[in-house]
């Protein structure tokens, strides 16, 4: 089994972690979305992702060693609530999600961490013990990035956000 193999486990009601993002929908389609309270918007538990290039590009998003932006679109189940999953720029029908992502960094860093061990889980149940390993040394790796940026070795912290692209002003 390969990561393009495993299906989103949410899809399968295994458990997944999520969250929460306010979102405004309009059609049933998410239309505006934000780290933060705004008029017209509902906070809804929002899956991450289970893919190890956007769980990196988010991991790396949340303990500020990269700026890009973080997006949301529909899953693509066919049930009724229409579940969210986080992505990044490109996705169709993607939506960005506005205001600034500090105060859920922290939280977004330990809920990709949190994905990357239950794909590692659903490796080691499915008798991969290889890729089971492999994910959980990603995990680690999110949490040593987290440990580093909270000592102050993040993009953010080194450019004291300003644009100096990490190098020490």
């Amino acid at each position: 089994m390969t990561q393009d193999e495993i299906r989103h486990p949410a899809l399968t009601g295994g458990p997944w972690p999520v969250i929460g993002v306010w979102v405004r929908r309009e059609d049933r389609s998410p239309r505006a979305a934000s780290w933060r309270p705004a008029p017209r918007v509902v906070l809804e538990d929002v899956l991450l992702p289970c893919t190890w290039p956007e769980l990196e590009r988010l991991a790396e998003i949340a303990t500020g060693l990269n700026r890009a932006r973080v997006y949301v679109r529909d899953l693509g189940g066919t049930e009724p609530d229409r579940r969210l999953v986080l992505c990044l720029r490109g996705a169709p029908e993607a939506v960005r999600i506005e205001g600034p992502l500090a105060p859920v960094a922290e939280t977004l860093a330990a809920r990709t961490r949190a994905a990357a061990l239950r794909v590692a889980a659903i490796h080691r149940e499915a008798g991969h013990p290889e890729e089971a390993q492999a994910w959980r040394a990603r995990a680690r790796r999110i949490l040593k990035d987290g440990r580093a940026a909270r000592r102050g070795r993040s993009l953010r912290a080194t450019s004291a956000g300003l644009p100096t692209l990490g190098r020490r002003p």
